[in-house]
């Protein structure tokens, strides 16, 4: 569980020169677009040769863009999804030999994870029946192999603390195991985990989305006992991302800023200057040569990163 003891974020921070992001110049506008007229790409992957794919989530299309920022024509996949609410295509990972995995909520509502690609699609495991917030559903592999998905309090907050119980928790999956496969609990005690990230030292960390007045937080997500840091306003957190062993980017669905974190000696983080974009709303990505990109509901675009 979540220890209570936390550490409030200030909006003036220390800035540590980690890396330095830069916009395109003005005559390169172009550099800013990786994809335009993205249809709601609500999860991304970075592949192994600098390019990226992503998850339509209102469509099940899963889209390759190579690293030059061309689209391919045809989807690489596609799931049949429900769409009500946060439903739809919610996660994607690659994994080392290549094979495509994603998360989505199917038609009778239940949120499920499997291979998508390349070959004929399996299931690998199929999980809870989904409300209209608080899936959780981001899905990404762990240092071991284990492919780890965040489920929130699925619309009931009281059982967040039972063990037996799949809401409010970081589970790890078998990605070659059955169906009916039992996950084991990373961590629990979260209020909707969709955004997660493991960082260079192999570290898990967690940006919690909260609900109603309830202060979101950033923490390990692979401890049972780490320290929190809790954010001011609100972000609704979509996505994480590592740069480097000791940097955080966070994407914001309601604060739409993409805020880059330096994290402590002592387990807390902080925000490391102003915001690096004010239109990321969906997700964040860092890509195999170090660019980042991040998503709206409509495009996805690029920063470079001089280190």
């Amino acid at each position: 569980m979540l220890r209570r003891a936390v550490v409030t974020v200030v909006a003036a921070a220390v800035a540590v020169a980690l890396a330095v992001f830069l916009w395109p110049s003005d005559d390169d506008q172009s550099a800013a677009v990786f994809v335009a007229d993205a249809r709601f790409p609500a999860a991304l992957a970075a592949l192994d040769d600098g390019g990226l794919l992503y998850g339509e989530r209102l469509t099940g299309r899963i889209r390759e863009v190579d690293s030059q920022a061309n689209l391919q024509e045809k989807p690489v996949a596609a799931v049949d999804v429900s769409t009500e609410g946060q439903r739809g295509l919610v996660g994607l990972a690659v994994d080392d030999a290549g094979r495509i995995f994603a998360a989505w909520t199917r038609p009778d509502l239940r949120l499920v994870v499997g291979r998508v690609a390349p070959g004929d699609p399996r299931l690998v495991w199929l999980g809870p029946e989904t409300t209209d917030i608080a899936n959780g559903g981001h899905i990404a592999f762990a240092p071991d192999g284990r492919l780890v998905i965040g489920i929130g309090d699925l619309g009931d907050p009281d059982l967040v603390s039972d063990p037996s119980a799949l809401n409010g928790k970081l589970l790890a999956l078998d990605p070659d195991g059955s169906p009916d496969q039992r996950p084991g609990v990373v961590s629990a005690g979260w209020n909707n985990p969709f955004a997660f990230t493991f960082t260079a030292r192999d570290e898990l960390w967690v940006a919690d989305n909260a609900p109603g007045s309830r202060s979101e937080r950033i923490a390990r997500g692979d401890q049972q006992d780490p320290a929190i840091t809790e954010l001011e306003g609100e972000s609704a957190p979509s996505g994480l991302a590592a740069v480097g062993p000791a940097r955080l980017l966070m994407c914001g669905f309601v604060s739409r800023t993409l805020q880059p974190f330096v994290i402590a000696s002592d387990g807390t983080v902080s925000p490391d200057g102003e915001p690096l974009a004010t239109d990321c709303a969906l997700g964040v990505a860092v890509l195999a040569d170090d660019r980042v990109v991040y998503a709206n509901e409509n495009a996805i675009r690029i920063l470079r990163v001089a280190n």
